[in-house]
């Protein structure tokens, strides 16, 4: 058997083309870079809270979105918290069942035992005040 008969009865792999390489595109990064157009101590720092700090004492990359809005978050809680430490709570008054059903069956006599049957809590923190 010559070579050409040999190959033609002994199956071969087949070749494949490797993929073609494509140039990179460069990620637009939706945070500025450091040393770009803002600079981190440029950047204010959330009132109340200072920027957390690296052992070295630098400041760390861009503040993510999130993390932002979570100090916001926080900041708003702690004044709402200060108002109450104030004592200016958000009254709420919850009626009571045994006050609900006397005040329905006994309708101009039961109205005492519904206002009798009151609980007023603050919204905010949750304790319980006293008329």
């Amino acid at each position: 058997m010559s070579k050409e008969e040999q190959a033609r009865s002994t199956p071969q792999a087949e070749v494949e083309a490797p993929p073609p390489v494509y140039p990179a595109m460069p990620q637009a990064s939706p945070y500025p870079q450091t040393g770009g157009q803002y600079p981190m101590q440029q950047m204010p720092a959330p009132s109340g809270y200072p920027l957390p700090q690296q052992p070295g004492g630098t400041t760390p990359g861009p503040v993510d979105p999130a993390m932002a809005a979570a100090i916001a978050g926080q900041q708003y809680r702690d004044q709402l918290f200060a108002l109450c430490a104030a004592g200016q709570h958000e009254r709420v008054t919850s009626y009571g069942i045994c006050g609900i059903i006397t005040a329905v069956v006994c309708f101009p006599c039961g109205l005492i035992c519904l206002f009798s049957d009151t609980e007023e809590k603050c919204a905010r923190c949750g304790v319980s005040l006293s008329r």
